[in-house]
């Protein structure tokens, strides 16, 4: 499995000014509320990536369930 690079690592970071902008106001009305979980910043350090987090809960959701 190919390790996905960090957004420290994107070339198009030093070329494009993200400092204008906003977030989408349409994201939590076309996929609602129930799907928009905010991770502290430990957190995200430690889970980059949506698939890492959904493994991480699916263990402790087994764990729990036996």
């Amino acid at each position: 499995m190919e390790k996905k690079s960090q957004p420290d690592d994107d070339p198009l970071d030093r070329e494009i000014d993200f400092s204008k902008a906003r977030a989408n106001p349409y994201f939590v009305a076309y996929h609602g509320a129930k799907v928009i979980r905010v991770l502290e910043p430990d957190l995200a350090e430690m889970f980059p990536d949506n698939d890492s987090v959904n493994a991480a809960l699916r263990l402790v959701a087994d764990a729990r369930l036996k």
